[in-house]
């Protein structure tokens, strides 16, 4: 959970765009950006859209930017097998989920 609020941190830092530092994160901000993480990880995808929709961020902002555990939204879904909030995410950052499978 750490990791998470630490990787959370740092993308709230991205997503707000600016000089702030980690410290100074809105705590409301950090709180809907875990939230979204764990609503990714949970493999829900109305819980996703929810926890998207009450972050104030938009669906491809989260998908390209939000650093959940160190990674991107689809490679954190896919290491907690939640494989269909992956394939929506990789579809909201327009990275090609077949592709990226094969990688792994």
């Amino acid at each position: 959970m750490k990791k998470v609020i630490i990787s959370t941190i740092l993308t709230a830092g991205i997503l707000l765009a600016g000089s702030a530092q980690a410290s100074n994160i809105d705590p409301v901000v950090e709180s809907k950006l875990v939230e979204v993480c764990e609503a990714i990880k949970s493999d829900n995808l109305s819980k996703v859209n929810d926890a998207v929709k009450d972050s104030g961020i938009g669906i491809k902002k989260i998908a390209n930017s939000l650093v959940c555990n160190g990674q991107n939204p689809v490679n954190f879904a896919l290491a907690n097998d939640a494989e269909k909030t992956a394939q929506y995410m990789a579809a909201k950052s327009n990275v090609n989920y077949q592709e990226l499978l094969v990688r792994l």
